[in-house]
Order: C-alpha cells, then structure tokens, then sequence
C-alpha cells in the first residue's frame, strides 16, 4: 500500500447499506401496492425472495446479458413467478422503489469514521455500475457526496466493473495511474476480480469474514480496519 495517493469505492454493500434502505423501502411498498391482496401474503418472505430475484438481476447485468430496463423490470417478474402468480406486477412499482431506495440514508457501520480518517490523506473516488441518477442521490441524501472527487457509474463509463475499460476510465476521471491507486469493494468478481486483472491493489470489504479466494488478498471485516492498513 505504499505510494496510494487515490482511493476508489464502491458504493453499494461497501459505504451506502443497500441492504437496509432496500428493506425500509420494500416495506413500505409492500402496503402501498397492496402485496398481501395481490397473493404475497408474508412481508417478511417477500424480502427474501425480492433479494434473491435482485442478486439474479443484477448478476446477468454485470455479466452484459441484461440492460437497465430489463434490470428493472424483470425483477418483479421473478418475484411473482417465485409465489406463483399470473398477475402482471403493477405499474409504477419499480420507479416507486427506485425513488425511495435512492433517498435512503444508512450507512455501512464504521462509514463516517473512516470517511472523516482518510479525508485530506487521500484523493477519494466512487466507482459502481449503479446508475447515474441513482448513485448521485444516494451519496447526496446519505451525506457523505463531499467527500469524492469523482463518481465512475457504468452508465458514465459505458462499461461495468470488472471490464478494463471500467477501470481505465475511472483512473483517467481521477487522474490517477495503477501505480497510486487502490480500490476498495465488497464485490469479489466486479472489484476485486477485475481490479487485479487491471493490476490494481485492492481490498477487499469482508463483512462476513468469509474465506478469502486468494491467500495474498487483503481484506478488512469492519471499515474501520483499514486505519491499521493505510
């Protein structure tokens, strides 16, 4: 780590806790539109099988084998095909989610601190293949958008982590090299797949504290953590 004069994040599941902002707005979507009339009658294994149709969805659009309004769509398909229903899932359903997920403002435990540590150490830099609109409001209503030279989305970039492209572009927004930066993420494939292909250092962001599928990769279980490594 010596000589990292640029850090990249990502964003979701890394700073900005998609997990729990998804949750408070499915909930709240789940009254809205009726879910339990509809035939989905537990709150509580609607959350799951959302989460499990939205890994599938955004997989095969990180793999380039579906766009962004397929991404959006087919999402509630799968969800109504996992309980079992003919019905078309209602209109307005996916831009309501959006517009609520996006306004969330919870964090990943330790954010702050390590955001208020390395400011003014570190040239600091988002990189997500979230989209553009999305990325910006939740870096603005979480309150931590100041903190970030730039924002890479796959949108700006048009390409997606972990193509070398993505990377290439992020490091020219920064004016950055592979020499001084380093990329921190929670996405093994998307960040630190592709960012060793590049030949960039990386950390990898282990909340779980999962066994690492590389025995010289580095990785932290709290944000924090990385105060002992940078």
């Amino acid at each position: 780590m010596v000589n990292i004069e640029h850090i990249f994040f990502d964003l979701d599941h890394t700073l900005w806790d998609y997990d729990r902002n998804s949750k408070i707005a499915l909930d709240q979507l789940y009254d809205l539109f009726s879910l339990e009339e509809a035939g989905i009658q537990s709150k509580s294994l609607f959350f799951d099988v959302f989460h499990k149709a939205n890994l599938t969805v955004w997989n095969l659009f990180d793999e380039n084998r579906m766009n962004r309004d397929e991404l959006r769509n087919k999402r509630m398909e799968l969800v109504y095909e996992e309980f079992g229903l003919s019905l078309v899932p209602p209109d307005g359903f996916h831009e309501a989610y959006y517009n609520i997920c996006s306004k969330g403002n919870h964090l990943i435990p330790g954010t702050m601190e390590i955001l208020d540590w390395l400011q003014g150490k570190y040239r600091l830099h988002i990189i997500t293949n979230g989209f553009e609109d999305a990325q910006h409001e939740k870096l603005r209503n979480s309150g931590i958008a100041n903190y970030f030279e730039t924002v890479t989305t796959s949108e700006r970039a048009d390409s997606k982590k972990p193509d070398p492209s993505y990377f290439e572009f992020s490091l020219n927004q920064a004016t950055a090299n592979k020499e001084n930066s380093l990329v921190i993420g929670d996405g093994l494939r998307t960040d630190v797949a592709g960012a060793r292909q590049f030949g960039l250092p990386v950390i990898w962001f282990n909340p779980e504290n999962a066994l690492p599928p590389f025995e010289d990769l580095t990785f932290v279980t709290h944000l924090t953590e990385l105060k002992t490594i940078l």
